[in-house]
């Protein structure tokens, strides 16, 4: 068999090299529009502080590596266009701009997500976006080569606060612009007050409610009159699906996304979907669909296809729970489940809770705050969200392991949360939002 996967990171490449240890023979060809294929991708802001002290250290694979393992890749050749009648891609070598087919029995698509960016500073030599490890390559060697002082982050979710608590650390002054009155948008707004007051004790100006709307040099002007030092720019406003090469094809697309079944599948029998740009459904609410770019998902379903392409097992994909977490600072934000938007319609209760993340006489004990959403009548937890300095993951993730289960709010007054004075509470966050649910329940 000669497997084809357009792009690599967590989705192709993963699918690439769990394949091969389950197939030794069939040919398997990689082929990227990037110069990098395997890399540690949510690691990338972290190496602009030097909190990741090597740039190596974030590099899982590099294509010999990759070819010794019996993986042919391709790096800057961009796949543009699929004909699944013919089983081809056509390839552009965006080094030589020659083009070229490439037959396949087997089509794996993981084109990812491009960034969205802003008319008034997207073409600024000063101007970046922030995906790929020569996104940071080019960022990180502007700052040291231009000595800059002041940064702009247009944008407050998970990329625009990660780059933002990094450039900080690194020694820049950051101002963070934001289009509406919203920071982080996927959490409930209240919980975000406690990022709000970050931005002020790290001194980082946050303006809201503005966009950007000239820049002549190092000035931006916004269009709120004001004009502030844009020496560097980091446009972190969004992503979209990277699927405009398969609008030719018959692949289907819904808004841009593609729609894949228990195995990966697409609408067509031998080409599968994985990554950024994939569509499925929430895991505990099966008819609402989510498209998730994070790297678990894809890490998970990697297994999934490799082994249905290997024929190896029935493992199949039930749909994800959308677990999120951040880090700004001190402070950590997440939550698992149904978005706030895909609520709607939903008939539920909110349970809230707020109490120290371990025994309140230890010394750094420090408060956590939890918001459970429970349909009234399946008793499922349709959302949990939260933010706190400690503990939050090991909540969500109990949280999102009971409900995957199948488990409901009453499971969670028996949960035994593994208990010492520095660790949690005899009564824990999570038994108390059951306790407190039940009784209003009733």
């Amino acid at each position: 068999m000669k497997l084809v996967i357009i792009g690599g990171l967590s989705g192709g490449m993963t699918v690439a090299s769990q394949f091969r240890r389950l197939d030794k023979e069939s040919e398997i060809i990689v082929y990227d529009k990037n110069p990098y294929v395997s890399f540690a991708n949510c690691g990338l802001p972290y190496y602009l502080s030097r909190e990741v002290a090597k740039r190596e250290d974030l590099i899982a694979r590099t294509p010999d590596q990759l070819n010794d393992q019996g993986i042919t890749v391709h790096t800057e050749h961009e796949v543009i266009s699929v004909n699944d009648q013919e089983n081809y891609v056509t390839v552009k070598n965006l080094q030589t701009g020659e083009t070229f087919n490439d037959y396949y029995d087997k089509l794996v698509v993981s084109p990812g997500a491009e960034a969205r960016t802003l008319d008034a500073v997207k073409d600024a030599k000063q101007s970046f976006i922030f995906q790929h490890l020569h996104h940071l390559d080019q960022m990180d060697a502007y700052i040291s080569e231009n000595d800059v002082k002041h940064a702009v982050v247009i944008g407050t979710g998970f990329i625009g606060l990660e780059v933002t608590e990094q450039l900080k650390k690194r020694g820049l002054n950051v101002t963070v612009i934001q289009h509406n009155d919203k920071v982080y948008s996927t959490l409930e707004q209240h919980f975000t007050e406690s990022i709000k007051q970050v931005f002020d004790e790290q001194e980082i100006r946050l303006m809201l409610n503005t966009t950007p709307k000239s820049l002549d040099g190092t000035t931006l002007t916004l269009d709120n009159g004001e004009t502030i030092d844009a020496e560097l720019i980091v446009q972190a406003i969004g992503i979209l699906p990277r699927t405009q090469f398969l609008e030719s094809s018959n692949i289907v697309l819904d808004n841009g996304f593609i729609p894949i079944d228990e195995y990966g599948l697409t609408n067509i029998d031998n080409v599968y979907a994985i990554g950024d740009a994939v569509e499925t459904n929430y895991q505990h609410v099966p008819n609402k669909k989510v498209s998730v770019a994070l790297a678990w998902p894809a890490h998970r379903l990697a297994y999934i296809i490799a082994n249905h392409l290997a024929e190896k097992n029935n493992h199949k994909h039930d749909g994800l729970l959308s677990v999120s977490i951040l880090r700004f600072f001190d402070i950590t934000v997440g939550s698992m489940g149904l978005s706030l938007e895909d609520l709607e319609g939903k008939d539920y209760i909110i349970v809230e809770q707020t109490q120290n993340n371990k025994a309140g006489y230890m010394p750094d004990a420090t408060p956590l705050s939890m918001r459970i959403y429970v349909d009234k009548y399946t008793r499922k937890i349709l959302r949990a969200s939260g933010v706190g300095e400690n503990g939050l993951d090991k909540r969500l993730d109990i949280l999102s392991t009971l409900t995957r289960l199948g488990g409901t709010v009453d499971d969670l007054i028996d949960v035994e949360v593994s208990y010492a004075p520095p660790f949690s509470s005899p009564k824990d966050i999570i038994n108390m939002l059951g306790y407190k649910t039940i009784r209003k329940l009733k």
